[in-house]
């Protein structure tokens, strides 16, 4: 029996199903009231597509809106605590309680300027102790003036002594120089003659051991014939020969004396050479501390200012780096506060220290223990500078200023040599030391460093 075969133009009844699911399929993917999902990311609503527009326009809490301040977008969520707490554009008010409002990030400007922030008067470093708000500091300026002009008459009178002494410095350190300089000349005199004589008695060893190698070969020579002698003896050789060998015995026990003399006179010459060289290498470290004390004076200041000079910094760097050198860090010449003032000194760790190391310059202060400590009052309490100095010619110098702590032992009467260090680890960065822009902090691979205590306050003994 033959099956039925669809008439030509109809669908079967699968064909029909299969085509009823593609239009469902199709009508899905525009369907008005399918449900979806918010595409703004965190937002997590499931809501009918005919509805989308109008959550993404006016109800979805993601979505972005600009900041009516700095006009950049922001989700509505988050909107709020960027206006309350990060967005610049926002006036906020002064924090010191002054009647104005600031814009946030012009805070650090107004504080320059807020009259309600405690500020010190100018003439402070004259000696001059007012402390209160701007406002009250400027009526004060205005009102003690003739009080100021005299701290400042004070201060100048300070400083000519100061100068006075310095020159006075000078002039010693001068005459000094020069008598270092004339025992360094009697030195080099005196080391002259010993060197001569050195060279003297090198020419006279190379000659005795010229002789030495001679005589020893004379020896070689004698052995030889001691053996033909025994040889002689041994084969009964007549009087003739035998009278040669005597003689050539007697020859020998002549080049033997002559050795023997010959060793006696080496002995004398290497003493000789020996004490000589004792006394060339004391006259040379003598020369070594007076040059080393000649550099000292000349780098000594007397006013609290250090003017320290670095050269070849980068290679001193290297080897810092390296571990090369007895110490990791540069001390520089001691300076004072006056003559009869506390002595200090600078510390440089070129490669960086503790949480500095490998990137930054450290820089730090030590108190050294002085001939006049028993005088001067403890602890030290003078504020203290630490500059790196621009060599551009801009002046836009590197400079920390510190105040001492008091409770901290580096700031106590030094009980040994030096006390512990204070200062800054992380001082100044590689990066900006050595390739700034707008400065020259090193120049001809040379660094500048500047320590300044201030003096005011003090009194000279």
């Amino acid at each position: 029996m033959n099956k039925a075969q669809p008439v030509v133009g109809e669908l079967s009844p699968r064909q029909d199903i299969s085509s009823a699911d593609q239009g469902q399929q199709d009508h899905l993917k525009i369907c008005q009231y399918e449900s979806v999902q918010c595409p703004n990311s965190g937002c997590s609503e499931t809501l009918f597509r005919k509805d989308v527009g109008d959550h993404l326009d006016s109800q979805c809490r993601y979505r972005l809106e600009p900041c009516p301040y700095c006009r950049k977008h922001y989700a509505v969520i988050h909107l709020m605590d960027h206006r309350n707490s990060t967005c610049l554009e926002v006036k906020v008010p002064c924090p010191n309680n002054c009647d104005q409002m600031i814009k946030r990030h012009e805070l650090k400007e107004h504080y320059l300027e807020c009259p309600e922030v405690e500020t010190d008067c100018m003439y402070k470093k004259y000696g001059c102790s007012f402390r209160q708000k701007r406002v009250k500091v400027q009526a004060h300026e205005d009102a003690a003036l003739n009080d100021h002009l005299v701290l400042v008459l004070e201060s100048n009178t300070k400083l000519e002594k100061q100068i006075d002494d310095l020159q006075h410095s000078l002039v010693l350190k001068h005459h000094e120089f020069q008598e270092r300089t004339s025992l360094a000349g009697s030195l080099e005199n005196q080391v002259k003659p010993l060197v001569q004589e050195m060279t003297r008695c090198d020419n006279m060893i190379g000659t005795v051991q010229r002789s030495l190698e001679e005589q020893k070969d004379r020896v070689d020579s004698v052995q030889l014939q001691l053996q033909q002698l025994t040889r002689a003896f041994s084969q009964d050789l007549g009087c003739t020969e035998l009278a040669q060998l005597r003689g050539s015995l007697d020859s020998l026990k002549q080049q033997v004396s002559a050795i023997e003399g010959l060793k006696e006179r080496l002995v004398m010459l290497e003493d000789n050479y020996m004490r000589h060289s004792r006394l060339l290498n004391i006259h040379v470290d003598q020369f070594q501390r007076n040059e080393e004390r000649f550099r000292e004076l000349e780098s000594t200041s007397y006013n609290g200012k250090l003017i320290w000079k670095i050269r070849d910094y980068q290679k001193k760097k290297e080897a810092a780096a390296a571990g090369e050198g007895r110490s990791p860090f540069m001390l520089s010449a001691p300076f004072y506060t006056s003559r009869s003032g506390y002595k200090l000194r600078a510390r440089a760790y070129l490669n960086g220290d503790g949480s500095g190391r490998g990137t930054h310059l450290s820089l730090y202060i030590v108190l050294m223990r002085g001939d006049f400590d028993s005088l001067l009052p403890w602890p030290f309490q003078q504020p203290v500078s630490l500059t790196v100095l621009d060599q551009s010619g801009a002046r836009k110098d590197v400079t920390i200023v510190f105040k001492p702590d008091l409770a901290s032992s580096s700031f106590h009467r030094p009980v040994s040599d030096m006390n512990v260090a204070t200062g800054f680890p992380c001082f100044i960065s590689h990066a900006e030391l050595e390739s700034a822009n707008d400065a020259a902090f090193v120049k001809d691979d040379t660094l500048f460093i500047k320590v300044k205590v201030d003096t005011t306050g003090l009194e000279d003994l």
